[in-house]
């Protein structure tokens, strides 16, 4: 009786410490640690409670069991003896252990009993020590908050697989295991096991991700270039990209721009010149276009994926085809030195025009000064506020249009709507770094929770480029759902004042606006937009509000692309544009398949733009422009290539 007894206590023992782990596993999710220090007792608690588990559950392979509690225990001494942990230190101490465990936990699946469910969940115990393991030690720059989420996952899985031990070893000793327990007991394993597996995999691949996305250096052709202020060329350096679109060359540019405080800078982008000869009376209109969120790290230029762009360029054919120059802008500190002003209107505009004014060089007399914009998402936004500033900023050019697809208009909604979200967390750490790097009277760690400093850097340092990128940025939002922003972003002073500075839609422009919404969009909500559309009529406004069916954020730009480019051929060709205030949106787009009416009516507008309805061929072996070429003999050799092609 004296061992029964005693069997009885450790079941009972070993449950109320699957329950404390449980319940050890939210500290560090409520009490985010900011540091390593911060971080030790919860670990060194931790891995002692693991300790004492790995005792009690030694009935069978004993030796190995002390082993795994003996390393556990001198683990959590070691954390507590180190007099000034780091991170990388304390992620170095729990990685080796895991490791180690891992392969302690294969060595006691082999000599189990030779039932599937415990030796499968023995082995399912390994392998996700392991992969937790593997990755704190490959996730690059790992935080004390990053390792204490993991800290917080590894006690769940350890928790619930040494409550669900416990509780069957105590329905064995109190001899109440009947039929149904014994049916359950496997299956509850095995779930068990399978969930440890698919969350260790999560954990060690996004580990994997997040070290596949160090930046690279934009390379010499991004350099600010000396005697910038003494500049009279807007071009400051050009270069071929080849491919890019049939029927037009393309160029990398270098141009110069102002940055937020008015100092010459440089600024990026592409050129795209039509191939055709045939260049209309007064010139080629310029289309600005202005592309989405990329990130807020030089590397996150467009143009550095020079062909690799094309796709994310909509409409850029049909305008080529359709006679205009195409000039799209990096935006400051995207590519060049310096800081990106993320949704900072003033400077995005400045760059915008800028870019428009380096294509009128570039184009050396085959463009006119008559220019839109257009744009999606933070292009939209870019595109509004180039409409409210050119005439003010660059009266020399002629605005014929605006065209902003989903925009972030109302912006300090668009953040509250967003908040806490996956996307919403991505696009506020690039806005919360972006501005705390421009504004001097703002400050983000009067905003921001302490704890997730360092994820909100790494951020800012990656982009939505690749899908190793993608996902891992995704992963670092998700982790920011645990805390990030410590108040109201959109109501917290000075943050509520640029917020309201940086809202499109306080000046109304002379040039009609084209005002795109997709109907399904989850990001910018198409209630906001219709709140937007009404405030800009009630500013008298000349605006045509158009919802897409069906069309979410990220989809909107290309269904819409071809209509889009056909009423800026009718703006273009003087046709007057629609003014759908004060009514409803119109859904009357049929995104899928223009009538053949409408194609007749583009190919006769675009002919009137610059002869559209010829291909002009295409030689397939460019002249190089070198990045060190002198902005006239870019302009000479742009110009004879295109004559002769």
């Amino acid at each position: 009786m004296g061992a029964e007894h005693l069997d009885l206590r450790r079941s009972q023992a070993t449950v109320a410490l699957g329950l404390i782990h449980l319940g050890l596993a939210i500290v560090p999710l409520v009490r985010h640690p900011e540091t390593a220090t911060q971080l030790v007792p919860w670990l060194a608690t931790a891995l002692t409670l693991a300790s004492i588990s790995q005792l009690l559950l030694a009935r069978r392979v004993r030796t190995l069991r002390v082993a795994a509690g003996t390393l556990l225990l001198g683990s959590a001494l070691l954390t507590l003896a180190w007099a000034t942990p780091t991170s990388t230190h304390l992620a170095t101490i729990l990685g080796a252990t895991w490791l180690t465990i891992g392969a302690i936990e294969f060595g006691v699946a082999t000599r189990l009993p030779r039932t599937t469910d415990v030796r499968f969940a023995a082995a399912a115990g390994g392998i996700t020590q392991l992969t937790l393991g593997a990755s704190v030690l490959l996730w690059p720059g790992i935080s004390a908050f990053t390792l204490g989420v993991s800290l917080a996952i590894w006690l769940l899985l350890v928790g619930t697989r040494t409550l669900i031990e416990g509780a069957h070893r105590l329905r064995s000793d109190t001899e109440v295991e009947d039929a149904r327990t014994r049916r359950w007991s496997p299956r509850l394993r095995i779930a068990g096991s399978v969930a440890m597996l698919v969350v260790s995999a999560l954990a060690v691949a996004s580990a994997t991700l997040l070290g596949r996305t160090e930046i690279s250096d934009p390379g010499p052709f991004y350099a600010t270039p000396d005697g910038l202020d003494g500049a009279t060329d807007r071009v400051l350096r050009a270069e071929i990209i080849e491919p890019f679109v049939d029927g037009a060359t393309a160029y990398r540019v270098l141009y110069r721009s102002e940055d937020l405080r008015g100092e010459p800078t440089a600024a990026s982008g592409i050129v795209v010149l039509p191939d055709d000869p045939d260049v209309p009376d007064g010139g080629r209109p310029i289309m600005a276009h202005t592309h989405g969120t990329m990130g807020v790290a030089r590397s996150c230029a467009p143009s550095l994926l020079g062909s690799a762009y094309v796709p994310e360029m909509w409409g850029v054919e049909e305008l080529v085809r359709s006679g205009w120059i195409v000039a799209a802008p990096d935006y400051l500190g995207l590519g060049t030195e310096g800081d990106h002003p993320y949704l900072i209107g003033r400077v995005t505009a400045g760059s915008t025009l800028d870019i428009v004014r380096a294509a009128v060089e570039l184009a050396d007399g085959d463009a006119s000064t008559r220019f839109a914009v257009a744009g999606h998402s933070q292009g939209g936004h870019a595109a509004l506020f180039t409409g409210q500033r050119a005439a003010r900023d660059a009266p020399e050019l002629e605005l014929l249009a605006v065209a902003a697809l989903a925009p972030a208009s109302e912006l300090a909604a668009f953040i509250e709507a967003n908040d806490g979200t996956v996307l919403g967390n991505l696009l506020a750490a690039y806005a919360v770094t972006a501005w705390d790097r421009a504004f001097e009277d703002i400050d983000a760690g009067t905003i921001v929770n302490p704890a997730v400093a360092q994820l909100l850097s790494r951020i800012a340092s990656s982009c939505l480029a690749s899908v190793p990128e993608i996902m891992g940025l995704l992963v670092q939002a998700e982790l920011l759902k645990l805390g990030f922003l410590l108040d109201p972003i959109w109501s917290t002073e000075p943050w509520a004042t640029r917020i309201a500075e940086n809202t499109p839609g306080g000046e109304r422009f002379g040039a009609p606006l084209l005002l795109v919404q997709g109907e399904r969009d989850s990001l910018i909500r198409p209630d906001i937009q219709r709140s937007f559309a009404a405030r800009l009529c009630s500013n008298r406004q000349q605006l045509e509000f158009v919802e897409v069916p069906g069309a979410g954020h990220l989809d909107v730009d290309e269904r819409a692309a071809s209509r889009v480019v056909a009423w800026l051929n009718d703006r273009a060709a003087g046709v007057p544009a629609e003014n759908t205030c004060p009514e409803t949106p119109s859904t009357g787009w049929d995104v899928e398949q223009p009538r053949e009416r409408d194609l007749q009516d583009r190919r006769w507008q675009a002919a009137q733009i610059g002869g559209a309805g010829r291909r002009p061929q295409l030689d397939t072996q460019p002249t190089p422009v070198a990045g060190s070429s002198s902005t006239a003999e870019v302009r000479s050799r742009s110009r004879g290539r295109r004559r002769t092609a």
